[in-house]
């Protein structure tokens, strides 16, 4: 399961903390709307490939929005409505249930913890802070992995909000649920070719038959 846009309503504190941070980039006149296209992909990927910056770009704005993210800005979130209890009713299955993000691992395990979701998860993967795995596929690998399961033995689905996340789970042949209740674009997720659609999480339940 993805973390922010797919459990967590995280935008308000992320917008900040860009918005504190792209003047290193002299990027500040960038919209909110341009701005929401940065959740999901990598931030490598994102400045380097989008708007063709450097790595010494990348390694300023870096420490410039940790700066101000990890100073507090990561706990500006709510857990969207029924997640909370949906992700208590899986941990309760028989499923195991992993944190695929591509959040540093630090900051996701204080975010679900601020949430009093963190020991509802088997394991939690996500980015190192040295930038060390960013890729949805990698990041779902090393999950599966934690958790102590085999991609080529289990069954797994994967559930989140972005292409990424899609395509991540495809990589591997596994299935995925794209939830529209986070920040993808519209028709993203068609087009990435999520196996699933949930409008609310009462239809994820009904997916994921919980």
């Amino acid at each position: 399961m993805d973390l922010d846009g797919t459990i967590t309503d995280s935008i308000p504190g992320i917008l900040r903390c860009l918005r504190e941070a792209l003047p290193t980039l002299d990027m500040q006149d960038l919209t909110d709307e341009e701005l929401q296209t940065w959740l999901g992909p990598p931030l490598r990927v994102t400045l380097l490939e989008r708007y063709a910056r450097s790595e010494e770009d990348l390694d300023r704005f870096v420490q410039a929005y940790r700066a101000v993210y990890f100073g507090g800005g990561e706990y500006e979130f709510t857990v969207f409505p029924g997640m909370a209890a949906l992700i208590a009713d899986i941990a309760a299955s028989e499923s195991a249930l992993v944190l695929a993000t591509a959040k540093p691992i630090e900051s996701a395990t204080r975010v679900l913890t601020r949430a009093g979701l963190i020991d509802h998860f088997d394991f939690i993967s996500g980015t190192e802070l040295d930038l060390m795995r960013q890729d949805k596929p990698s990041i779902i690998a090393h999950g599966v992995s934690g958790a102590g399961l085999s991609l080529t033995h289990v069954s797994a689905v994967m559930i989140g909000d972005r292409r990424e996340d899609i395509l991540g789970a495809k990589h591997h042949g596994i299935s995925s649920v794209g939830v529209r209740w986070g920040y993808s674009e519209t028709g993203e997720l068609e087009d990435a070719g999520a196996d699933a659609l949930a409008q609310d999480v009462m239809e994820l339940r009904r997916i994921l038959s919980v």
